[in-house]
């Protein structure tokens, strides 16, 4: 919903080295797209706000809570 805002936990699982592909709706700051952590059992949070239909603002993301 347009003005909704919040945000995302991506936790690593025991493995690790996932990673993230945005799809077509997500913006990042200067288009350079999310890096997460790839440790096993990392977990990065990322804010994010609903501008417009079809097009999320993604933040910088905050790395490697413990």
């Amino acid at each position: 919903k347009v003005g909704q805002s919040g945000f995302i936990v991506f936790i690593q699982d025991g493995t690790g080295s996932r990673s993230l592909t945005l799809g077509t709706d997500y913006e990042s700051v200067g288009g350079s797209g999310i890096t997460l952590s790839t440790a096993a059992s990392a977990t990065d949070v990322v804010p994010y706000i609903v501008a417009a239909a079809n097009r999320v603002l993604l933040g910088s993301p905050l790395l490697a809570f413990s």
